[in-house]
């Protein structure tokens, strides 16, 4: 969440650009890459929806906002939907058939799909549907691709190559939450700090704000990639890693948190190039049951999708954070609204 005040931040400041942010360039090309794949496979034969469909998000506002942003979106094309208690897992709620619809990063699905019966990579004749294999993962079932053992490009194709029995992987939205590194402008300047590779010498002298659940893959990657051992970890709540005041205050001076987060602009926060490569790739991904679901609320689905650019969930992260944060139903209504996405009331 943002740490500044912005009375009307439901609308929208394109024109800005906050010093540092040349680095999401990078980011901008690996999402044109990973974008969402027109005329995917859905195996889904019915025109109609006959049934109300649950959709599940995460407890966070920003999940929240897209969970009752994809659900208006549903209604407005006469599907009946609803949002049901957030989950922190809501990709296990719809595999576990307790909710139809779910909204995920690409790397976390991709993961999460490949313990599906009969997921497999329809362009790999050899894939029998190991967890493993679906994944593109060398360690455990189940766990995403380590950072860098998959580009942004490479996930998305093998999500929408798998086949899960009874379920499917609907269209990715250019929109990611994939972790980053940010440093605040006077620490870019004063170290001399733009990209990882710079890193190695200067982490004695620095310390790192990260949740525990990014510390467990983050450290072995900066290592690795970086040659950077931290002076010190500070151990962030995800609360305060949605934000950034750890990094504004000086808590820490480089701090793990998502391309989501539209505290980094509004704070001109300096992303680190070469991020990406420590952090496995969550573009937005809904999947959805196939049980009674109609092309309408695929095609609803894919719409919004389609529309849902990174500036986009920065907005929304924007609209719900701070001071004088908007409900997450208003603030879905205010951006469908503004889009154009939904019939006018």
């Amino acid at each position: 969440m943002s740490e500044t005040n912005h009375p009307h931040r439901h609308r929208r400041a394109r024109w800005f650009r906050a010093p540092g942010l040349r680095a999401l360039g990078l980011g901008a090309a690996l999402l044109a890459l990973a974008g969402c794949t027109p005329d995917a496979q859905v195996p889904i034969s019915q025109e109609q929806t006959e049934r109300e469909l649950v959709l599940v998000q995460r407890p966070d506002a920003t999940s929240q906002a897209l969970g009752h942003a994809y659900r208006d979106i549903l209604v407005d094309a006469g599907v009946s939907a609803r949002l049901a208690e957030p989950a922190a897992d809501p990709v296990a709620e719809v595999l576990a058939g307790r909710a139809d619809v779910a909204v995920a990063g690409s790397s976390e699905l991709l993961a999460a799909l490949g313990e599906v019966p009969g997921a497999k990579d329809d362009q790999d004749p050899q894939n029998d549907g190991d967890a493993s294999d679906a994944s593109g993962a060398s360690g455990a079932p189940g766990s995403p691709a380590a950072p860098g053992d998959l580009d942004a490009a490479a996930v998305n194709t093998r999500l929408h190559t798998l086949t899960p029995e009874g379920f499917a992987v609907l269209d990715t939205a250019e929109a990611e939450r994939t972790g980053t590194l940010v440093v605040t402008a006077a620490t870019a300047a004063g170290e001399k700090l733009a990209t990882i590779d710079q890193l190695g010498p200067l982490c004695p002298e620095l310390d790192f704000g990260m949740t525990r659940t990014v510390r467990a893959t983050l450290l072995p990657a900066l290592g690795l990639k970086a040659s950077c051992t931290p002076r010190a970890i500070v151990e962030l709540t995800d609360d305060q890693a949605r934000g950034v005041l750890p990094v504004i205050s000086d808590a820490v001076q480089v701090q793990a948190t998502t391309l989501a987060n539209s505290g980094i602009q509004d704070n001109a926060l300096v992303v680190l190039q070469g991020s990406a490569s420590l952090f496995a790739p969550e573009a937005l991904t809904p999947v959805t049951t196939t049980d009674g679901v109609g092309q309408d609320a695929i095609e609803a689905i894919n719409k919004l999708s389609a529309a849902l650019k990174q500036e986009d969930l920065q907005d929304i992260n924007r609209m719900v954070s701070g001071r004088d944060a908007l409900h997450p139903k208003k603030a879905a209504a205010d951006w469908l609204a503004d889009e154009s996405l939904v019939s006018a009331p």
